[in-house]
């Protein structure tokens, strides 16, 4: 166990491993979710896109959308996106930039079928790229389309000119090996503890020296606007423990695709102004701890030990504890989103 600023105890993994997500010790009732005092400020990160139609000489442009209420789509994205599965069901659904796009020029030629709409985008193509901080080495490349917006692409017969592969996202499976939801099972407690397994993690596993290395990477750096880096017991506590692995799902998803983690605080660390901003708004303090593969959202934690996910449409809570919020990704449970 980790202690928080104020000399509470903070559970990390080892204090939790095998019990059931959410449940701490003999506690069987989650904590709610945290409140956002304030609103967060700025809109990064973010992905913003191109629709190239032959119609047009420039092409539609927009960004993903992070307001309460995503883009109000057209009827045919509406029903290809209601009708996708919990494999390519993603938990921004709609709220990506190439709906939106989509939507606007099926608006504007009236289209009123699939047929229409596929019609209306021939020779259509479409790119995406990542907006990140200033010095971010993502700011500007691209961005792998979503599993909820490759397919509807691929319904639409709209050319994604993005090389990134949208399938390079982990967790795509041809089957339930595990005889989960599709098998009319719930999901086992196990589902995490095999993918920590999987990983080569075991309880009590220590990487001080690795946890080391990576704070005096992050304390060493500042954002272009001078936002350092929050460093504080329980994210200590964690990046010892976790070590440098990746988790993979091993099943389909429960209300969404699952995701594959990987441990790397690093991974935010352009990230520092995004943190100090969300930090603000929840009147706490955001360590990294690694991303969601394929989507690179952020993972990170607070001095309570609680776990966030930041992407290009919102700000998530995952859990009120590591395992727990390891447990959302891996197993695709529905996360909470963080509003003012």
């Amino acid at each position: 166990m980790g202690f928080a600023d104020d000399g509470t105890i903070v559970l990390v993994i080892s204090d939790i491993h095998g019990q059931p997500p959410g449940a701490s010790q003999a506690e069987d009732a989650r904590p709610d979710p945290p409140a956002l005092l304030r609103r967060r400020d700025g809109i990064l990160p973010t992905t913003a896109a191109a629709l190239s139609l032959p119609e047009r000489a420039q092409p539609l442009t927009g960004t993903a959308s992070r307001s309460t209420q995503p883009p109000e789509p057209h009827p045919v994205v509406a029903e290809i996106l209601a009708g996708l599965g919990t494999a390519q069901r993603e938990r921004h659904l709609g709220r990506c930039p190439e709906p939106a796009l989509l939507s606007r020029w099926l608006f504007e030629t009236g289209a009123g079928s699939l047929e229409q709409a596929r019609h209306a985008l021939s020779g259509a193509g479409i790119i995406c790229r990542h907006i990140r901080e200033d010095g971010d080495p993502r700011h500007g490349a691209h961005a792998a389309h979503c599993r909820s917006c490759a397919v509807l692409l691929a319904r639409l017969g709209v050319t994604s000119l993005t090389p990134a592969p949208a399938a390079a996202q982990g967790g795509t499976f041809g089957g339930d090996t595990l005889g989960g939801p599709t098998q009319g099972a719930p999901w086992s407690v196990g589902t995490v503890d095999q993918a920590l397994a999987a990983a080569g993690w075991r309880p009590g596993r220590g990487h001080a020296a690795k946890a080391e290395a990576w704070a005096d990477v992050l304390s060493g750096h500042r954002s272009p606007q001078g936002h350092p880096h929050e460093l504080f017991p329980a994210a200590f506590e964690t990046w010892a423990e976790l070590g440098e692995i990746t988790l993979q799902p091993n099943g389909p998803g429960v209300a969404f695709a699952p995701s594959a983690v990987v441990i790397d605080p690093l991974a935010g660390l352009h990230w520092a102004r995004v943190l100090s901003d969300l930090g603000y708004a929840l009147g706490d303090r955001l360590a990294p701890l690694g991303e969601e593969l394929g989507s690179g959202a952020l993972l990170a934690l607070d001095t309570e030990g609680r776990l966030y996910g930041i992407d290009h449409s919102g700000d998530w809570y995952l859990g009120h504890d590591v395992l727990t919020g390891l447990a959302t990704l891996l197993t695709g449970a529905a996360p909470h989103r963080l509003e003012p």
